[in-house]
């Protein structure tokens, strides 16, 4: 395998954007409501392209266009948001980690297709939500049973959709790049299956206040359409419903670094709706370590509330979230860039505490045959398998393969499907987890704390912890709301690692981030140490859609985060 890492060459990225979603929408068992006659069969299909474009290898066209192997949907963005904070980090080769801009800060501006490609998925994939709801209009069924699930699901997907993209270009208050008064509060543009053209070409950046409106009143209709018996994790049921509430309320509790208790409530509500609705429990430590499910399969346990599939004609052999997050698969880049965990986060997590085998301990890994370490305190997926397939990959036998991933810190969490290491056929097909359960129990804590004060907050944690994780866990000696804080955010940073949900709690709760220190294991030209929010969690538009939407340009863009964070030395 060559080293096709482009040292972030500038691509000027010539694609999809808001104002051209007419003409522009993801291949991979997509179809559109062009395509398909009027009827609840035809409209549930079209909801069905929906999950396939959201991972489908190469929806936007990155892959095809511009040889970038990072586009496989929304496992991927969740991999760009992981690699802006400070627990993410890589132990092997550099140039083989396909998200290094965002892991080193660069070409972070708009003319580059970095930060474009959010812009590019969410918008064609709101596109797909648009036609579903605009062709329900057209089914005279309107009792349909089929007909008002595939409307519950198309609104809860474009809310979500909405959500993350006003989170995530949202600019919040930085001490690197200062937010004018021009974009304070400002979102990005909305878009329904009513936006003409016309109107998509003068369309501007949606205030904070009207575009949660908007994503309130789809997940109202989303409510409304929605079979509460329904709990398939494939698909949004009213407990994700619940859960998009939770999580949207938590976003206002802190909008503009003060504290809406009202929001703060509702959050606390809808988190506990979601937890009861859905009928999910906490992964078990056998799930959550499982060689052929972990992390990969949600039907393996009761704990995803949403989650995707991918399927064999969706897949590419190196462009899906498996060759790139999950070392023991032989045909990924992983394989050659270890995604790992900061030493910092690592050595802070208490030794009880089952999630810590996520990651090879430094002393197993440097004498996995010592005494004094549990010699079952990993199962690799691969090492029982028969080594007939491994040759073509350069590799001889099962030591060989043992070595080529096991380096301190490296992940075990994420796993090749049904523990298929050489197979990329089969291996590359894991599911991909979009809510779960535990995240309802964070959001619940976290309101509780601005609701009913940090005793009760401690309440909550101490018994989401030790009955979940390790007994021994107890924060009652916690004396500060901040103190706390940290606390909740350090066991939701070891609990969601790679997960791609931390960024928002970082922006929201204006936490820095603190990557330079004595012993780092993070590499030196990523050595970031930031004081409250870092820049880059201000996405920048891409300039792209400036040609098509004259309502936004330059002037009214999140600033350009580029080099802003200087590598710390010692």
């Amino acid at each position: 395998m060559k080293n096709i890492f482009r040292s972030f060459a500038m691509f000027i990225a010539l694609v999809a954007s808001a104002g051209c979603v007419y003409e522009t929408f993801p291949t991979g068992g997509t179809i559109t409501s062009d395509q398909v006659d009027a009827s609840p069969n035809s409209l549930q299909y079209m909801v069905n392209g929906i999950p396939s474009a959201m991972m489908a290898s190469g929806t936007a066209g990155y892959a095809s266009n511009y040889g970038y192997h990072a586009d496989f949907g929304i496992s991927a963005i969740h991999l760009m948001t992981e690699a802006m904070l400070e627990d993410f980090t890589v132990s092997g080769d550099l140039g083989y980690f396909w998200f290094g801009a965002f892991y080193q800060n660069v070409s972070m501006g708009a003319d580059y297709i970095y930060c474009a490609y959010f812009w590019d998925c969410y918008y064609a994939w709101i596109k797909l939500a648009n036609d579903v709801i605009a062709k329900a209009g057209e089914v005279t069924a309107e009792t349909d049973p089929t007909v008002l699930a595939a409307l519950g699901q198309a609104y809860a997907y474009r809310a979500m959709f909405y959500l993350d993209l006003a989170r995530l270009y949202e600019p919040k208050d930085n001490e690197l790049a200062p937010i004018s008064d021009e974009i304070r509060g400002l979102t990005v543009p909305i878009v329904t299956e009513t936006t003409t053209e016309e109107i998509a070409k003068n369309n501007p950046r949606a205030e904070r206040d009207v575009m949660y409106d908007f994503i309130f009143d789809d997940l109202e209709m989303a409510e409304n359409y929605l079979n509460a018996s329904d709990r398939t994790y494939t698909r949004p049921t009213l407990g994700a419903v619940y859960g998009l509430y939770a999580r949207a309320y938590l976003e206002l509790g802190a909008a503009d670094d003060k504290i809406d208790r009202e929001a703060y409530r509702k959050a606390a509500e809808y988190a506990r709706l979601a937890i009861e609705t859905s009928g999910k429990t906490p992964l078990t430590e056998a799930q959550w370590h499982d060689p052929q499910k972990g992390f990969n399969d949600g039907s393996a346990n009761n704990s995803w509330i949403w989650g995707l599939t991918l399927s064999v004609e969706n897949a590419s052999n190196i462009i899906t979230n498996v060759a790139h997050l999950a070392p023991e698969a032989v045909w990924g880049y992983s394989i050659l860039s270890l995604p790992s965990v900061s030493k910092a986060l690592y050595d802070r997590i208490d030794y009880a505490d089952f999630r810590k085998k996520s990651w090879l301990d430094p002393e197993y890994t440097w004498n996995p045959s010592s005494e004094t370490y549990d010699p079952d305190a990993y199962q690799f997926a691969g090492l029982d398998d028969p080594l007939s397939g491994y040759e073509s990959y350069g590799i001889t036998n099962a030591h060989e393969y043992f070595l080529a991933f096991t380096s301190p810190y490296v992940n075990l969490k994420f796993r090749p499907a049904n523990g298929t290491c050489v197979e990329y056929t089969d291996g590359n097909c894991a599911d991909h987890v979009l809510m779960r359960v535990e995240e309802m129990y964070f959001i619940e804590i976290e309101a509780t704390l601005r609701t009913k004060g940090l005793d009760a907050a401690k309440e909550m944690l101490n018994d989401f912890m030790q009955t979940y994780r390790y007994r021994s866990y107890d924060c009652s000696l916690i004396g500060s709301t901040e103190a706390f804080i940290q606390e909740m955010l350090f066991q939701k940073r070891v609990e969601f690692w790679g997960e791609g949900i931390l960024m928002y709690d970082y922006k929201r709760l204006d936490q820095g981030i603190t990557r330079g220190y004595s012993g780092t294991n993070i590499p030196a030209v990523a050595r970031f140490n930031c004081n409250g929010r870092s820049p880059q969690w201000n996405v920048v538009i891409t300039r792209t859609e400036f040609q098509s939407n004259t309502a936004l340009n330059q002037e009214n863009n999140n600033p350009d985060p580029t080099e802003l964070l200087v590598p710390w030395t010692e």
